[in-house]
């Protein structure tokens, strides 16, 4: 186990036996439930109705470059909320019976479901928005979120590694929350001087649960899903429906973010380091005056 989870029920893993071919078409679990329109619909209103709002209300601070990145971080928290509740709820409460490989890669979950679908109607929406402005648009963001909406698709359609996608797709976005707030003083500045604790909080928050959820337990989790990945490659046991192409192409993803992670710890260790240098440089300045 990745983390300490809960006793559940056993009601979760017969309902995953009772289920091993779902009812519901690829085409159900993308569209037709109204659930991933209705997420990438009301994220793209909201977004249109809060840009203009906030490039009038703060003309000096937000401007354009501003009210677009601030109007995106306010819609983006909800479903990377959404995307942790369920992730949280679901790996603590809902998955203690996936015990085998087996079970962890092709049992069903009606949690992971949920997190599979608003995770993957948040990608597909963070790609289409990212062309519009330079700073959201960096190659390994798109590489980020187009794979990241083709693993959830792969996830919500053959049915596929549920249990894992509750952790990646769902219990890894707690970090996220934080990091709206992080963003919004960032793009926002007089907030953060308004409410300097808030921007301290939330990055001390950011911080300590990136490395906890997106390195050490991501690390521990991706280990996991290597040996049970390459565990059936090797046995060459794995259903018709699951060709080893896909297993393997997972497995590839998984390093690819993984690595992405790495990196990003890497840039936060380099801004944590700034912002002492820079607290070290004003105390010297108060000294010498």
């Amino acid at each position: 186990r990745a983390l300490p989870r809960a006793p559940g029920s056993n009601s979760t893993f017969a309902m995953a036996k009772a289920k091993a071919a779902p009812v519901a078409t690829p085409m159900d679990l993308i569209w037709n439930d109204g659930v991933v329109p209705a997420w990438l619909g009301g994220m793209t209103v909201a977004f249109i109705a809060l840009f203009p709002i906030l490039r009038t209300v703060f003309p000096k601070t937000c401007k354009q470059r501003g009210a677009f990145l601030l109007a995106f971080e306010l819609v983006a928290a909800v479903p990377l909320f959404m995307c942790a509740y369920y992730g949280v709820t679901g790996w603590f409460f809902e998955v203690d019976d996936f015990v085998t490989k087996e079970q962890r890669l092709y049992s069903v979950s009606p949690a992971a479901v949920k997190v599979l679908q608003t995770n993957f109607a948040f990608q597909t929406w963070d790609f289409a928005i990212s062309f519009l402005h330079k700073e959201l648009n960096a190659p390994e963001m798109l590489a980020h979120h187009s794979l990241a909406a083709l693993l959830c698709y792969w996830g919500l359609t053959m049915p596929y590694m549920h249990y894992y996608a509750i952790y990646f797709m769902g219990v890894a976005e707690v970090s996220s929350v934080p990091l709206v707030l992080v963003d919004i003083c960032k793009y926002y500045p007089d907030f953060a001087k308004r409410f300097p604790l808030v921007d301290l909080l939330s990055k001390l928050a950011f911080a300590l649960l990136f490395v906890a959820v997106r390195d050490v337990f991501w690390v521990y989790t991706a280990v996991t899903v290597w040996k049970d990945g390459v565990g059936i490659l090797k046995a060459g046991n794995f259903p018709a429906k699951y060709p080893g192409y896909i297993t393997a192409s997972v497995l590839v993803a998984n390093a690819f973010f993984t690595t992405l992670q790495i990196v990003w710890t890497g840039k936060l260790l380099q801004g944590a380091a700034e912002l002492f240098r820079k607290e070290d440089a004003g105390e010297e300045k108060k000294k010498d005056a």
